[in-house]
């Protein structure tokens, strides 16, 4: 397993939100704005990450126009057409100064609570690990809800000037360590409209 740069005492994590992709799936719909039980997903995100004590928050996205009302900073990519790894490279890059380490979630998690999050957090604590990712009951990985050392910055630059664009292989390739949950329902994502209507269906959270 790779280590991480080094392994001081965790100073309080930044958290990121990935909100740089085009949904496409969802006609071009910001789809951290998506209502579930009258809250705004992005905004129950940001409650919850601030519940399990991440110091400071901001947003990623290449259009700052629909989170705006966020109240939060918006950081766009360093350069487009990376995908979901340039975001991280985005959220690493403003803060590799700051801080040891940067929690990312997706923008369309309705579910994942603060429980989850301080798990995570502590996971990477404790592993030692450069990364950490989350993995449910089926061993799928949500790579996405992941926990990196901002020491990584350098080798994931690399790694997008190499080409490489799927951030499963370039956690897998870098060490990352599974932080496994037997309840996938945290990480259920918000696709596309009928992912939203099975949730509605199945959990009666959203309306």
């Amino acid at each position: 397993m790779n280590k991480r740069p080094d392994k001081p005492p965790m100073r309080t994590p930044r958290g990121a939100i990935l909100a740089g992709g085009r949904a496409s799936r969802y006609g071009g719909t910001a789809k951290g704005l998506l209502e579930c039980g009258g809250v705004r997903i992005i905004d129950r995100l940001i409650a919850e990450m601030k519940s399990s004590g991440v110091a400071e928050i901001i947003i990623i996205a290449n259009d700052p126009q629909p989170y705006r009302s966020c109240g939060r900073e918006i950081v766009p990519d360093l350069r487009t057409g990376i995908g979901p790894l340039g975001g991280i490279e985005a959220g690493l890059a403003h803060y590799a100064a700051r801080c040891d380490a940067v929690l990312f979630l997706p923008c369309d998690l309705p579910a994942i609570t603060a429980n989850e999050i301080s798990l995570m957090m502590n996971a990477f604590d404790a592993e030692g690990a450069p990364i950490v990712v989350a993995e449910d009951e089926v061993f799928f990985w949500h790579s996405l809800c992941t926990v990196v050392h901002t020491g990584l910055l350098d080798r994931i630059c690399k790694a997008i000037d190499n080409g490489k664009r799927s951030v499963h292989r370039v956690w897998r390739e870098f060490g990352a360590v599974a932080v496994h949950f037997d309840d996938p329902a945290p990480f259920f994502n918000v696709n596309t409209s009928d992912d939203m209507r099975r949730w509605q269906e199945n959990h009666g959270i959203c309306k």
